[in-house]
């Protein structure tokens, strides 16, 4: 009896038996934290599980990856409306150069040659970015950074922007994530 209630809920959910409910890791940032001081702000961050196996692949076979994130800086009160401060949009991307052999990584800051593609994939997904601030920066006083990344689907080809328009596979984007700042 039990296993046919079992099967009966299973198929209630769509779900054939001995199928997961688990399905691939979700991109999310990790580790938000920084400094803030004068007129800027240090703000780092990890971009996880932001890289599926097809996009590995596609990277190693010449196909430019990009991601855009966008980093918030605001000073925080408590029971009342936290102060924006700062804005930043920052844009990192590689590329596999075939003739050359490396991965060509370039970001807001200047680009970087990587002889492999875990020291790209590691690149792209660990952030250290500066935002300017506006207002006094009050030492002691709570500030935050807010952190969200995308991967920028209109930089790719044409063939592969409409392939990936109907896959989920190519789906990366994070809910907004938190961290606080030492101000100094």
């Amino acid at each position: 009896m039990r296993v046919l209630v079992a099967l009966f809920t299973l198929s209630l959910l769509g779900l054939p038996p001995g199928n997961s409910l688990a399905g691939p890791p979700v991109p999310g940032i990790s580790e938000v934290s920084g400094t803030i001081r004068g007129g800027e702000a240090r703000v780092r961050f990890t971009l996880r599980n932001a890289f599926t196996p097809e996009m590995v692949e596609a990277l190693k076979s010449g196909i430019e990856i990009t991601f855009k994130s966008t980093v918030e800086v605001e000073r925080v009160y408590r029971r009342w409306f936290n102060r924006p401060m700062g804005q930043v949009r920052y844009t990192r991307s590689v590329r596999y150069d075939a003739l050359s052999r490396v991965y060509r990584l370039h970001r807001d800051d200047g680009d970087e040659l990587l002889a492999d593609v875990l020291a790209a994939l590691d690149r792209m997904t660990r952030f250290e970015v500066v935002v300017p601030v506006t207002g006094e920066v009050e030492k002691g006083k709570p500030h935050r950074a807010r952190v969200r990344a995308k991967l920028d689907k209109v930089g790719l080809s044409e063939p592969l922007r409409s392939i990936v328009f109907f896959s989920s596979l190519w789906d990366v984007e994070t809910e907004w994530a938190r961290g606080e700042l030492q101000s100094q």
